[in-house]
């Protein structure tokens, strides 16, 4: 199996596992909104978000370096495995204390801080799961990790909705999730134990001083990533209650839904990139320039096509409870093809060793985001929020090009953007004026017309369709 089909296999691999994640989510959330209403699923959305901020505090960017090391030298996968394992209890026990001191701090029910005790556990040891999983990744046994998260999902989906038919409420079903990652921590480690790993834990000080060094920079990324994505969510719950977190996170996690696409995708070319980074820059200037070309051919008619759509969503999958979600849906739709957008650059960025910058970059977003926040929020509401959002990543996205067109290569944006414009303007005509059929069968119809424009405009070369079949073909090991 040549390296493009080693990449193509984990990548299917990986994607059906964050299919599954997305789908799960996106149906759990939604069943919680229909039947507990905007109030509850306001809390359990605050409960998410806040407990998430711990989460990624205790990783600080050890399941990258885990991955990147052992990769590179798998006789130390014990090595890092164990050390990293100590560290990560260590870091969970500190952030989980001070979980408990922040949320007593703030004036919240009993209930509602119980709530967030329980996810807070989940959210750790779910973590904890992650470095095992990270290991599956580091010997390139992506389906490990596939099957792991297919199974967890489904039982934890399907719990939490029979808890919630039999009657039951958040609390219980903060329960489940709490069940549900004591047994993905078993089963990962099992697997992991057993097939790559005989986990031999020690505490080499040494090891913790060198390694916080280099995982560090990689942590700040997420950390910064995690404030600007969920701060808002916490903001609007001190600020404006439980309804109104709900009604922004009705629309925010549809939108968010479309993330693992370009996460994926970049995912896939990312070694490749790397490895021309040093080899032919020709090549990583083409890889680039394609991997862009074809995130803003998918992202375009989606932000278009959620915005012009969002009322028909939002009432189908939450109902007429959510109404106030729509305008939120019809604003959040652009961070769809923002996040597509940068995906591609922040690729780019990481496989020519730019991770420092991006960090910076990272930081500036969250502040703004931040700032943006306590402007709008208290005037503006779950609105104020969006715009926040969408106004915060479009600074990153512009820290992006900015950056790459000036150290490394520029794009012609104008002969890029062109076709996949005119598709999607004409797929958005005839969607507005066609918004009275089955709102499936409208939008089937918009992506057959939105390709076939793009194929009579030649927005797709010979080139690139067979690039992509190259790329995604189903390959059999050598």
């Amino acid at each position: 199996m040549n390296i493009i089909q080693r990449i193509a296999k984990n990548t299917l691999a990986l994607f059906t596992a964050q299919l599954v994640v997305s789908i799960s989510s996106i149906i759990l959330s939604i069943y919680i909104a229909r039947n507990l209403g905007d109030i509850i699923f306001g809390r359990y959305s605050f409960a998410l978000a806040f407990t998430a901020f711990f989460a990624i505090f205790s990783n600080l960017g050890y399941d990258t370096l885990l991955v990147r090391e052992v990769a590179r030298n798998k006789p130390q996968a014990n090595k890092y495995l164990s050390n990293i394992l100590i560290i990560r209890s260590i870091l969970s026990i500190i952030f989980f204390v001070l979980l408990v001191i922040l949320v007593n701090l703030m004036n919240y029910p009993s209930y509602t801080k119980s709530v967030v005790y329980l996810f807070g556990i989940y959210t750790l040891l779910s973590s904890l799961s992650n470095i095992f999983k990270s290991t599956f990744r580091a010997f390139e046994k992506m389906e490990y990790e596939t099957v792991v998260t297919i199974i967890i999902n489904v039982i934890r989906v399907s719990s939490g909705v029979l808890v919630l038919f039999l009657g039951y409420g958040l609390m219980e079903l903060a329960l489940v999730f709490l069940f549900s990652s004591v047994f993905d921590l078993i089963i990962s480690s099992l697997i992991c134990e057993y097939n790559f790993v005989k986990i031999d834990l020690e505490a080499d000080l040494s090891f913790w001083k060198d390694s916080i060094k280099k995982a560090l920079p990689l942590g700040m990324l997420s950390i910064f990533g995690i404030i600007y994505t969920r701060v808002d969510t916490i903001m609007l719950s001190l600020m404006k209650g439980d309804a109104v977190v709900g009604w922004y996170n009705a629309a925010y996690n549809l939108v968010l839904g479309f993330k693992p696409i370009p996460y994926l995708f970049i995912g896939a070319l990312l070694p490749l990139m790397s490895y021309y980074y040093t080899s032919s820059k020709k090549s990583l200037k083409n890889i680039y320039s394609n991997s862009f070309k074809y995130l803003l051919i998918l992202g375009l008619p989606l932000t278009l096509g959620i915005a012009l759509l969002a009322d028909k969503i939002i009432i189908l999958f939450y109902g007429q409870q959510f109404t106030s979600s729509i305008v939120a849906l019809q604003i959040l739709a652009g961070d769809v093809l923002i996040i597509f957008l940068y995906s591609a650059l922040g690729g780019l960025l990481i496989s020519i060793d730019k991770q420092n910058q991006m960090a910076i970059f990272a930081a500036v977003t969250a502040l703004a985001n931040v700032i943006l926040n306590l402007l709008l929020i208290p005037s503006l509401s779950y609105v104020g929020a969006a715009v926040a959002t969408i106004a915060s990543e479009t600074v990153l996205l512009i820290f992006y090009v900015y950056f790459i067109s000036k150290h490394f290569y520029k794009l012609s944006f104008s002969k890029i953007i062109f076709k996949p414009l005119l598709a999607t303007s004409i797929m958005g005509i005839f969607v507005y004026f066609c918004r009275f059929i089955n709102l499936f069968l409208l939008i089937f119809l918009s992506i057959i017309l939105y390709f076939l424009i793009l194929y009579f405009v030649k927005g797709f070369a010979k080139e690139d369709v067979n690039y992509l079949k190259q790329l995604f073909m189903k390959t059999k090991d050598n």
